[in-house]
């Protein structure tokens, strides 16, 4: 048997895209007689508070599906301002290194960045145990937060990308989720054929509605248009709210916004400041609520800043609404996530920040049946083919084994 030890700032019953790839990977390791070890925070996310059942204690183990879970003290903060967040991410690499000493039987470490302070503690803990060391890269940072400009380019930026390249080198492996990830990496100088790119992808053992007649919001016979996931600075979903002003006197499209994260106070305000009742914005939902929405939807969106950053990104939620034969709005910088709507034809691509192009993309949609169904049906073979979690996961254990 393997032994594996993987460091992760999320995990669940946090709900979000790297606390479920995680955890969808390792369930099936497990079930392939691999021993999985998880080190990660007390459930707060995205507003700092201990989910119910949950003590901060300094250290507590737990099991999850076969997966021991070790949750290690945490600096409880909201998914929101630098300082706090930053001292969040600093005492969960103390303490995750501090857990490590207490885990013997290890063959490799894997950490998952960002925020890459977890990628820190797992290059030190391999050096620690003398064991190899795999990074996966979820997302290029500090790159992300300079892109959100929740940080101006300064000397700091400078010596955390020398970190970061520090990081980089001290893994046997990288995995990337993109292509562009991967070519990022690359160029700093890193072999080619040690960084393997395997994108997220959809579980489809999550994707039934186990309460079909869930009321959890009235669909009535509007045509509803669904963002579900982080109201984040780097998801501009203000152009949402506009384009809907757009379209308020169509009276049966709706727009439903469901999540959470640092932008959602301000687009509350901006809803009520300009009276729109074409717009839902609910709170966070548990996981297994998720497939309702999804189904209740007739098209989703997906939204990202007009910035060349987010060219390399493929938000993970384009593959749930491809699970559920749901078309897709790509309204993201052209790169990744549209070339896969181009590929597969599941989707129609805006440009991103353009509530007019939205506004006629959501029209298309609208008055056309047949091109919905196409699209959906298009995503959902796409997805069940090259996106699937089953195959995903074993090609990521085949690279861990090979590194062991």
């Amino acid at each position: 048997m393997k032994n594996i030890l993987f460091l992760t700032h999320y995990f669940p019953p946090e709900v979000n895209a790297p606390a479920n790839r995680t955890f969808e990977h390792a369930i099936r390791w497990v079930k392939d007689d691999i021993d999985v070890t998880v080190i990660t925070n007390y459930p707060n996310h995205p507003h700092g508070k201990l989910y119910t059942g949950y003590q901060n204690q300094w250290f507590f183990t737990e099991q999850i599906q076969g997966i021991k879970v070790v949750r290690v003290k945490t600096f409880l903060t909201p998914n929101a301002g630098k300082i706090r967040r930053s001292i969040n991410f600093l005492v969960y690499m103390v303490m995750s290194i501090w857990a490590s000493f207490y885990i013997k039987s290890v063959n490799v470490i894997i950490a998952t960045s960002p925020q890459f302070f977890c990628g820190i503690a797992g290059a030190l803990i391999s050096r620690i145990k003398c064991k190899p060391f795999i990074l996966e890269i979820r997302d290029l940072w500090p790159d992300s937060i300079t892109a959100v400009n929740a940080v101006r380019k300064n000397i700091l930026i400078r010596i955390l990308i020398r970190i970061e390249k520090w990081m980089y080198f001290s893994a046997s492996k990288i995995i990337t989720l993109t292509d562009s990830f991967k070519a990022h990496i690359v160029g700093y100088g890193y072999s080619e054929c040690q960084v393997k790119t395997i994108t997220n992808g959809i579980d489809f053992h999550r994707m039934s509605i186990e309460k079909p007649g869930l009321d959890l919001f009235d669909k009535r016979d509007r045509f509803i248009l669904s963002y579900i996931g982080t109201f984040g600075l780097a998801h501009k979903l203000e152009i949402v709210l506009r384009t809907a002003e757009l379209l308020k006197t169509q009276q049966d499209i709706h727009f439903l916004l469901i999540g959470d994260g640092a932008d959602r106070k301000h687009l509350e305000t901006v809803k009520r400041n300009m009276s729109i009742d074409n717009v839902t914005i609910l709170k966070l939902q548990p996981k297994d609520k998720i497939p309702y929405f999804l189904e209740i939807s007739d098209a989703g969106l997906i939204m990202l800043k007009n910035n060349t950053l987010f060219k390399t990104v493929i938000p993970s939620k384009m593959f749930e609404y491809m699970a559920k034969k749901k078309p897709i709005i790509v309204s993201v910088p052209k790169g990744e996530a549209t070339g896969i709507a181009q590929k597969y034809n599941c989707g129609l691509v805006v440009q991103p920040e353009n509530p007019a192009e939205l506004k006629r993309a959501i029209l298309k949609l609208y008055h056309d049946p047949d091109l919905r169904a196409t699209l959906g049906e298009n995503g959902y073979s796409a997805v069940y083919q090259f996106f699937n979690r089953d195959s995903l996961a074993r090609k990521m254990l085949e690279l861990i084994l090979d590194v062991c």
